[in-house]
C-alpha cells in the first residue's frame, strides 16, 4: 500500500481504524509480552504514534501514567472519545492517568528524561514507505527524540508488523526487513508474538481488511472464509542511555 493510503486513513478515518484495531490481539498476547520487558506499574509511559490509543488501551490496567502522542488530530479525537467512554463507566477498567499530545514523534515536546518507558507502536516503520531512500535518516530522528524523552536507563520499545494474513512471521517487505535489521544493529532485541484479528464474521473481516490492508488481502479473506485473520507483531526493546 502507498504512503498516501495510510496518511489518508490517519488524517480522516480514525473511527474506521478504531473498528479495525478493536478486533486485533484476540488472544491478549501483547500485554504479557510487554510486561516481560518492563513492569509498568508506577511508570511514566510515552506512547508515540499512538493513533487512537491502541497501546494505552492495552496498558489501561497496568498502573502506568501514560501520554499518547500522535501527529493526526482525528486519531487523537477518537482516542479521547474512548477515554470518555471509560470515564462514564461503560467499561470498568480505569486508566491511572492518560494525556493526549498532538506532535510529530521526531520532535517530542516534553522535558528530556520525562518518561520511564517510550513506546513507538506501528509508527516508525511507515517511514520506509513515506520517505524512500531517506527513511533511515528520518527513523534516526525518531529514535533520537525517543531517547531524549526517556530517562537514563529507561526502556525503549518499538512494535511493528511481522505480517498479516500469513502463516509464518516475517518482514512483509524488503524495506521493512532492512529497517528491522537496522534496529537490531542498534542493539534492539526482537521477540515476535501472535496478534490475530477476530472480526466475528467473514464479511466484516473482508471489509475492514480492505479498508486498511487492501483488496488483495480482502479477497484472500473471502476466498478462505476467514473471520479470524492471522497476524504477527515484532517487539524490539533496549535500554535507553
Amino acid at each position: 500500500m502507498s504512503g498516501d493510503h495510510f496518511r489518508e486513513i490517519y488524517r480522516k478515518h480514525g473511527k474506521r481504524y478504531q473498528a479495525l484495531i478493536e478486533a486485533e490481539d484476540a488472544d491478549g498476547n501483547l500485554l504479557p509480552a510487554l510486561e516481560q520487558i518492563v513492569a509498568f506499574k508506577g511508570k511514566r509511559v510515552l506512547d508515540v504514534g499512538s493513533g487512537t490509543g491502541r497501546l494505552p488501551m492495552i496498558l489501561r490496567g497496568s498502573g502506568a501514567d501514560i501520554v499518547a502522542l500522535d501527529l493526526y488530530r482525528d486519531m487523537l479525537d477518537v482516542g479521547f472519545a474512548n477515554v470518555l467512554e471509560f470515564a462514564s463507566g461503560k467499561i470498568h477498567d480505569k486508566f491511572q492517568s492518560l494525556g493526549f499530545l498532538q506532535a510529530d514523534l521526531r520532535e517530542i515536546p516534553l522535558v528530556a528524561g520525562w518518561a520511564d518507558v517510550v513506546i513507538a507502536g506501528w509508527a516508525i516503520g511507515h517511514f520506509v514507505g513515506w520517505y524512500g531512500d531517506d527513511w533511515e535518516a528520518q527513523a534516526r530522528h525518531g529514535l533520537t527524540a525517543m531517547q531524549r524523552a526517556a530517562r537514563p536507563d529507561g526502556t525503549l520499545i518499538i512494535l511493528e508488523t511481522m505480517g498479516t494474513g500469513v502463516v509464518e512471521a516475517g518482514p512483509p517487505t524488503p524495506g521493512l526487513a532492512a529497517y528491522y535489521g537496522w534496529l537490531e544493529g542498534l542493539g534492539f532485541e526482537r521477540r515476535v508474538v501472535s496478534t490475530d484479528y477476530d472480526f466475528g464474521s467473514v464479511e466484516r473481516a473482508a471489509v475492514l481488511c480492505k479498508f486498511f490492508f487492501g483488496a488483495e488481502l480482502a479477497a484472500k479473506v473471502r476466498s478462505r472464509g476467514w473471520s479470524r485473520v492471522r497476524e504477527w507483531t515484532g517487539i524490539w526493546a533496549k535500554r535507553s542511555s
